[in-house]
């Protein structure tokens, strides 16, 4: 606590959690309290705000060891970091999502447009400037687990990252998902991710030929199974989901889709089938659906042929769709 103000979340393992919105303070309060918090507590950096405008701002941190994660957005301000206030050497990477910004480290002033990236180092005072809401992630990574990746990685204090870089797109993409699925949830997955996370950091840095070759099948192999893992969840119901068109959605050859299923031991084909079967069962259970036609359901969940449905049904489940159903009924009934 400060004073009347929490600052502590749920802590999950060694991962802790702080959130944190103005919108649980009167507006009158709302900049002291982010001030207070993220800045001095969590951050020990100093705020300005922007004159003229309604102070916003709403963040999920996560701390974990070798990572510390801020995503959110914030309204208008100035976050500066002076000497007297330093209290590590980690490298950190700020990436504005939605709108332009201002960073400056080492007498660089550079003007960063939506979705660039800059590295800087937390030994040496820095300032960043953001003239509008906008959403962002703030990345921090230990120096020591860091420097033995990257090739050259004073030169890149205080340089931007282009929003064209691949890996920077697989960075922001990868911890999108990450966060919506809850993934950092789970102590065995969270150091999984933590490293995939550094391999696509030094990759967008500039990664050294060894670290490079490692990130390849490691964090960027993850990375693309995980969003193209996403994309197939959202697009079951589309008749034209195929190798082909994934591979053209994500900018790779199709052998390369196949590639990253088949290091996982199954299929494209095999693994699309399962989810399309999944989505049928938790729609066949669901008693809210309980009057739609079964047909309807398959084509719900992607099939387009109704007794291919109801054969690969019963072969993955034991029991047809109909069977299913009647007993999900009579759960519910009971």
């Amino acid at each position: 606590m400060i004073g009347s103000i929490p600052i502590a979340g749920p802590a999950n393992g060694n991962c802790l959690v702080v959130r944190f919105s103005t919108a649980d303070y009167a507006p009158r309060k709302r900049f002291d309290a982010w001030r207070e918090i993220y800045g001095r507590t969590l951050q020990r950096l100093d705020i300005e705000p922007s004159p003229g405008e309604q102070f916003h701002a709403e963040a999920t941190l996560r701390r974990m060891p070798g990572l510390a994660m801020m995503a959110g957005r914030r309204s208008a301000s100035i976050y500066h970091r002076r000497r007297e206030l330093i209290h590590h050497d980690d490298i950190g990477v700020t990436v504005g999502l939605s709108s332009s910004y201002e960073a400056q480290q080492f007498g660089r002033t550079l003007t960063m447009g939506r979705g660039e990236a800059v590295v800087m180092t937390g030994s040496e005072p820095a300032f960043v400037k953001v003239p509008t809401l906008g959403e962002y992630i703030n990345l921090r990574v230990p120096l020591r687990l860091m420097s033995p990746l990257v090739a050259d990685l004073d030169a890149a204090y205080g340089r931007r990252i282009p929003a064209q870089s691949t890996a920077l797109q697989l960075l922001t993409r990868y911890i999108g998902i990450l966060e919506e699925t809850e993934t950092f949830a789970g102590a065995d997955l969270r150091r999984q991710v933590v490293t995939h996370i550094h391999d696509l950091i030094a990759l967008a840095i500039g990664a050294t030929r060894d670290a490079t070759e490692i990130a390849k099948s490691r964090g960027v192999r993850a990375a693309r199974l995980r969003m193209i893992k996403e994309d197939i969840a959202n697009r079951l119901d589309r008749a034209d989901l195929s190798v082909a068109a994934i591979a053209a959605r994500h900018r790779i050859m199709p052998r390369c889709v196949q590639r990253l299923f088949e290091n996982e031991g199954t299929t494209f084909t095999d693994y699309v089938l399962a989810q399309r079967l999944a989505r049928a069962h938790r729609l066949l259970s669901d008693p809210r659906r309980a009057v739609q036609k079964i047909s309807t359901v398959a084509f719900d969940a992607g099939f387009g042929d109704l007794s291919y449905f109801n054969r690969t049904f019963r072969r993955r489940y034991g029991a047809a769709p109909s069977e299913l159903r009647a007993a999900a009924r009579s759960a519910e009934l009971a």
